[in-house]
């Protein structure tokens, strides 16, 4: 196989998480940022993939990035690995958002209210807490996936890059504050970062013995126990 590294980023900056939301004017900052940063992965030669949720945020922060290191690399791919936590009310995966009713806007055409949305338990505590990824990433029985279940989804996704790859490649994943803290916390064993930066990035290079990583100037080895 070839080297491939990984590096997981959030997205730009977005005015809320009330909805499905745009980047904001002033988030091209965010993105001149962490140009530097993914160039400095590559190598002489290296081959760049640009993936990204299926969110405005994320697929902008993906297309804006590959523009400016490569405008020749294959058009932002979406990676159904790298979505937000997978949450269920009423029988619909719903996103995270930041109003219960932003999540009710989410029911078409079946009816929803915020007041339906807040009475379940999960939310109801979701929304009163005033750091709401935190509230998810340490609730253990969340309607949907715990913050351990999308970690290790996500080192699998990223794994699975050991033995499909011929040459060396980075792959910037575009994703969210949630995905971020549930790897940082559950997959590397690390404290909780609190909420990430506008393109904040989480690095992973990736073999078949296992992952190294590099977060906030700290770095280690997972070998694949969470594939087990």
């Amino acid at each position: 196989m070839g080297r491939v590294k990984l590096s997981f980023l959030r997205h730009a900056k977005v005015p809320s998480h009330e909805g499905d939301m745009p980047l904001t004017e002033d988030s091209r900052a965010d993105i001149d940022a962490a140009v530097p940063r993914l160039r400095a992965l590559a190598g002489e030669g290296d081959r760049f993939l640009f993936l990204a949720t299926r969110t405005h945020r994320s697929r902008q922060t993906a297309e804006a990035l590959r523009t400016a290191i490569d405008p020749g690399a294959p058009a932002v791919e979406p990676a159904w690995g790298l979505r937000n936590p997978d949450l269920y009310l009423a029988g619909e995966r719903v996103e995270m958002m930041s109003k219960p009713e932003a999540i009710a806007g989410q029911f078409t055409p079946r009816p929803m209210t915020a007041e339906m949305v807040s009475s379940q338990p999960f939310f109801h505590g979701f929304f009163a807490s005033p750091d709401r990824i935190e509230y998810w990433l340490t609730h253990e029985t969340p309607p949907g996936e715990n913050a351990a279940a999308v970690a290790r989804r996500v080192l699998q996704f990223a794994h699975s890059f050991a033995y499909s790859v011929e040459g060396d490649m980075v792959v910037a994943c575009l994703s969210h504050s949630p995905v971020q803290r549930a790897i940082v916390v559950q997959g590397l064993g690390l404290e909780d970062p609190g909420e990430p930066g506008w393109a904040e990035a989480i690095e992973m290079t990736v073999s078949e013995t296992g992952l190294t990583y590099a977060f906030r100037g700290q770095e280690g080895v997972l070998r694949p126990s969470f594939l087990s």
